[in-house]
């Protein structure tokens, strides 16, 4: 089973993902965060396999949330969840050690094989 924290500062956007992972047999959401703090917060407490952080939030990014997840946490993969389709994005998530980014205009399509791939 895969454990799988979902931080975004949208309510609507964190039901819908939790509504998409928790569809799958092998994926089960054990967490779910506001903003980066409370994400960071909830790696250390949930102890998830990947973390699904949206790219803009409030108190931390999640560009630094991913940072500071990847530090504390090695074992966990941080997925960049951006309404940025921008070069600019990726590398700076792959630089704080996102093992993935995804659009949120893909995500139906993308999100649960990235974090099976992750």
């Amino acid at each position: 089973m895969i454990r799988v924290l979902i931080a975004d500062d949208h309510g609507i956007v964190r039901s819908g993902l939790r509504m998409l992972i928790e569809r799958q047999n092998d994926m089960q959401v054990v967490a779910e965060a506001d903003d980066g703090v409370a994400a960071l917060e909830s790696t250390q407490a949930k102890r998830p396999d990947v973390a699904v952080l949206d790219v803009s939030m409030p108190r931390m990014t999640g560009l630094q949330a991913a940072r500071e997840i990847t530090q504390r946490r090695p074992e966990v993969r941080v997925l960049m969840l951006s309404m940025h389709d921008n070069e600019q994005y990726l590398f700076e998530a792959i630089r704080m050690g996102a093992s993935g980014y995804v659009l949120k205009s893909a995500v139906d399509r993308d999100l649960v094989e990235a974090c099976r791939a992750a």
